[in-house]
């Protein structure tokens, strides 16, 4: 068995290290389960197939997870290079309904995808922002030395820091304001963070 596979079932593919034991996210679950008295939580559901602005079709793949501060559900593109496509999370409380954060990641993924913010640049390759404002994700420069500016994500594409600094070439002069949002949208009415312990 790979290293990196679940330590109780095999399954290749682990996003969760519980007391330093590789787990998929269903036998995370469980165990989480146990530690803390909280239901199991239900299976994701299946894909989501959605059209951007352009009419390209998306596939958008869930996952629902616990968290020390409450239930994950989040839908990331497949299909696509590493790091680019669309992603979004939503954070509700440890007694949330999944069924309603499901339907709040849905609406707030459906929105993303239908809005665009690059347009095709008429006078050379790459893009322009279409309007005054634009919103996207930074992501790791894979292979890069440390130090090396991060890449944009917008509309799902990546786009290096200085290509998306040309895209911005219409509004030259003009002031700018950066606002950094966390990457989980909180549907929490609280913060409650579980303490985790062997029954």
């Amino acid at each position: 068995m790979p290293s990196d596979a679940c330590h109780k079932c095999g399954a290749p593919e682990t996003l969760t290290r519980l007391e330093n034991v590789p787990l998929c996210d269903r036998c995370a679950n469980t165990r989480l389960a146990e530690l803390t008295g909280y239901p199991e939580l239900p299976d994701p559901p299946a894909p989501l197939m959605l059209q951007d602005a352009d009419g390209r079709s998306r596939t958008l793949h869930f996952r629902v997870w616990r968290a020390p501060t409450g239930i994950v559900a989040e839908v990331e593109e497949t299909g696509v290079p590493v790091g680019s496509g669309y992603q979004r999370s939503v954070l509700g409380s440890h007694d949330a309904d999944v069924n309603e954060l499901v339907a709040r990641l849905c609406s707030v993924a459906g929105e993303e995808i239908l809005r665009s913010y690059l347009v095709p640049n008429p006078h050379r390759p790459g893009w322009l922002v279409e309007d005054s404002l634009v919103e996207g994700r930074l992501v790791w420069c894979d292979g890069e030395e440390v130090g090396t500016p991060y890449n944009v994500v917008v509309d799902g594409r990546i786009l290096s820091w200085e290509d998306f600094g040309r895209s911005l070439e219409s509004y030259e002069g003009w002031r700018i304001r950066v606002e950094l949002l966390d990457r989980v949208e909180d549907a929490r009415p609280d913060a409650i963070v579980i303490p985790l312990s062997s029954p």
